[in-house]
């Protein structure tokens, strides 16, 4: 199309282009399409930093657990006074942490060192299987039958002290009177290293990564009734859940391993 009015060697020479309108629009346009690009890698970026954290916590969760397998079976446990003092983010899981302050009854009348029954004034609440471990004074005791009734029976094996928290009725044992507190324990309960059967675990603690970022572990010990898939029970077991948490925002769970321990093969 030839412009009227305008020689041929003008047109030649024209050197009009975008007017400001056009020229705006195509930089929008263009802008738009560098912020998709740019949000794309930015994703991209979260999520491979946040593979990174997972992954970092799944490997410290993994290390702490390799130190419960490499120690004996009667080692596995935390010290009470330790997860008393805990803070409100350890005790707020409240699917792994045990207060071991219920249930709870009262005995219906005394008992004698030797005695191989626990008379209560009411099993509700209690679990209707055995086994499982009461707290009577400073005395544990595995009732081993008797559940769902008031009066338990109690297992007489070898002597284990009360610390490593089997519960067998042995040199250990003493009377009680009628009235005292019957509470069932549900933490498995040590003494910090020192003397006899000790741990040197802690409930709580922060671990650095491989990544170099401080992350927060929490470990919980309690004891755990198996069974069979017809619903018979078992002995109990020791089930050690480890709980790896970011630092900063402890709510944040970013790995959590659970295994159990059996007395009868150590792992």
């Amino acid at each position: 199309m030839l412009w009227p009015g305008i020689p041929t060697f003008a047109r030649v020479r024209e050197e009009r282009g975008f007017g400001m309108i056009e020229l705006l629009c195509a930089m929008t346009v263009m802008l738009i399409g560098i912020f998709a690009v740019y949000a794309t890698f930015q994703a991209g970026i979260v999520q491979i930093r946040r593979a990174s954290t997972i992954t970092t916590a799944a490997a410290i969760g993994d290390a702490e657990m390799e130190k419960f397998r490499a120690i004996r079976y009667d080692s596995i446990g935390l010290d009470d006074t330790d997860v008393a003092a805990a803070d409100a983010t350890y005790k707020a899981d409240t699917s792994l942490y045990k207060a071991d302050t219920s249930p709870t009854t009262t005995l219906a009348s005394g008992m004698t060192a030797s005695q191989l029954t626990i008379p209560v004034a009411s099993a509700a609440a209690f679990p209707t299987t055995s086994p499982y471990i009461v707290k009577i004074d400073n005395e544990f005791i595995l009732v081993s039958g008797g559940t769902g009734t008031t009066t338990w029976t109690v297992r007489d094996n070898v002597l284990n002290q009360p610390s490593q928290g089997r519960g067998y009725r042995g040199t250990t044992a003493t009377t009680h009177s009628a009235g005292a507190t019957v509470v069932q324990l549900q933490r498995v309960s040590l003494s910090k290293c020192g003397t006899g059967v000790c741990t040197n675990s802690v409930p709580t603690k922060t671990v650095t990564g491989a990544d170099g970022r401080a992350y927060r572990v929490d470990t919980y010990v309690v004891w755990k009734q198996i069974g069979s898939s017809g619903s018979a029970t078992g002995r109990l077991v020791k089930l050690v859940t480890v709980i790896v948490r970011a630092n900063a925002s402890p709510y944040r769970k970013w790995a959590r391993l659970d295994s159990s321990f059996d007395e009868s093969t150590g792992v």
